[in-house]
């Protein structure tokens, strides 16, 4: 009777915590914007505040990792939260670069940066706004 008693609490509380922790799906895809013009905002203590409206089309990527020292990006999706990571550069000064992406990527997104290389960090935010299919050339 004992054991039954703490089998069921161990249940319970196993069902309780799964209940209450982020699910999370590793190697996930990056996440895909819709296809248009969007107004992109970057803040950063380096540059300060800048918006630019930019094209975006099909198959543009959400990150700039396309240099060939970079690693594949590691995705992973937590609830509605999105964590992108991966390092570029040569070996003894490899740059960690994460990425938390939040938004539906239809109408809006945010994504807030850390990158660490050589025991330094930096970072920045972009908010982005969907605003029109069309782009303006």
């Amino acid at each position: 009777m004992e054991l039954w008693r703490l089998t069921s609490f161990t249940v319970a509380l196993s069902l309780f915590a799964q209940a209450h922790s982020p699910v999370i799906a590793a190697d996930a895809e990056l996440p895909k914007r819709r296809t248009g013009l969007w107004r992109i905002s970057t803040i950063s203590p380096e540059v300060g505040l800048q918006s630019n409206d930019v094209c975006i089309e099909e198959g543009d990527s959400i990150i700039d990792a396309h240099d060939e020292s970079c690693t594949k990006p590691s995705v992973t999706h937590a609830n509605d939260q999105i964590i992108v990571t991966f390092e570029c550069g040569p070996k003894e000064s490899r740059e960690v670069t994460s990425l938390l992406f939040t938004g539906d990527f239809q109408s809006w997104y945010r994504a807030q940066s850390r990158a660490t290389a050589k025991g330094s960090r930096s970072g920045f935010t972009i908010d982005a706004k969907f605003l029109s299919e069309r782009c303006t050339k």
